[in-house]
C-alpha cells in the first residue's frame, strides 16, 4: 500500500504541474491583444526602416482569420485538402490466454486488445488571412486543435478474406495475424486542419529574411496555439481543465496519504 500511495502522490504532483502550465496558457490567451495582419506588416516595416535592416522584428501576437494555402496537403484517409493532418489505424483483436488460480488450477480465456498498425502526421506552412491582409504561419511544434473527420470501425469480415486493407484513400497490407489472435476489425481515425476555416493563432511573429512569419516562440515556456475554437471557447475550455486538474490533484493527494497511512498501520 505504501508504494501505491507514493505512486498516487507522484501522480498528484504531475497534475499540479500540468495545471500550472494550463494557467500560464490561459494568462497568455487572456492578456495578448488581437492584432491584424496589416498592423503587424506595418510594424515590421517601421522597425526595418528605423534599424536599416530586416530580421529585427519580434512580438508575441494573437491573430484570427481564415486558413489559406496555394498547395495544400491531401489527407490520407478522407482525401481532404488541409494544412495539417494526423491519421492512425488501430487493429482490434482477441487473443487466448491462460489464468492461474489457487492450487495451480488454470483456465483458458480470451481478452480484447488493440495495436496501432499505421499512423502518419504532416503539417505545412499556411497563410492566415483576415480583412486587412495575410500573414504566414509555420505550424512546426504548434499545439494544433484540429477537427476529427474520420472515426470509423470496419469489421474484419468486410475484408472478404483479403490481406489488403482499404478505406477512403488509404491502403495497407495487414499481413497474417499471429496464431491464437483473432482480428475483430480496424478502427480508422483522422484529424485535420482544413482550408477556409477560421482559426485562432497565438505565437511569435518574427521577420525572418524579410518574410514576417508566426512561429513557435523562441523563449522557453511560451505557448504556440493554432485552434479552430474561438478565443472565448479556448478560455472556457482551458479554465474548466484547470479546475478539474485541481480536483484530481487534491483527490489523488488525499488517496495517496490514506494509502500510505494504511500501509504503515498494518
Amino acid at each position: 500500500m505504501i508504494h501505491a500511495g507514493a505512486a498516487v502522490l507522484v501522480l498528484s504532483v504531475i497534475l499540479l504541474l500540468i495545471r500550472r502550465s494550463q494557467q500560464r496558457k490561459l494568462l497568455e490567451i487572456g492578456t495578448t491583444e488581437t492584432s491584424t495582419a496589416q498592423e503587424l506588416l506595418d510594424a515590421t516595416k517601421y522597425v526595418a526602416e528605423r534599424l536599416g535592416e530586416t530580421g529585427s522584428f519580434s512580438r508575441i501576437v494573437e491573430l484570427k482569420g481564415m486558413v489559406k494555402c496555394d498547395s495544400p496537403l491531401i489527407s490520407e484517409i478522407a482525401r481532404q485538402s488541409c494544412v495539417y493532418y494526423e491519421m492512425k489505424v488501430t487493429r482490434e483483436y482477441e487473443e487466448d490466454h491462460w489464468e492461474t488460480h489457487g492450487r495451480g488450477a488454470r483456465t483458458r480465456g480470451t481478452r480484447r486488445r488493440s495495436e496501432q498498425v499505421a499512423g502518419n502526421s504532416q503539417r505545412i506552412p499556411f497563410w492566415l488571412e483576415d480583412a486587412t491582409g495575410r500573414i504566414l504561419v509555420d505550424p512546426d511544434r504548434a499545439d494544433i486543435d484540429s477537427v476529427k473527420v474520420v472515426d470509423r470501425f470496419e469489421p474484419a469480415g468486410n475484408l472478404g478474406g483479403r490481406n489488403v486493407l482499404t478505406f477512403g484513400g488509404f491502403r495497407f497490407d495487414v499481413g497474417i495475424p499471429l496464431s491464437g489472435s483473432r482480428t475483430l476489425g480496424y478502427h480508422f481515425e483522422e484529424r485535420l486542419l482544413p482550408l477556409d476555416r477560421r482559426v485562432y493563432v497565438l505565437g511569435e511573429a518574427r521577420d525572418v529574411s524579410g518574410q514576417l512569419t508566426v512561429a513557435k516562440p523562441l523563449k522557453k515556456g511560451k505557448s504556440f496555439i493554432i485552434s479552430l475554437k474561438s478565443e472565448e471557447d479556448l478560455i472556457r475550455s482551458t479554465g474548466s481543465r484547470i479546475r478539474w486538474l485541481l480536483v484530481g490533484a487534491v483527490a489523488g493527494g488525499v488517496a495517496g496519504v490514506g494509502l500510505i497511512l494504511a500501509g504503515l498501520t498494518r
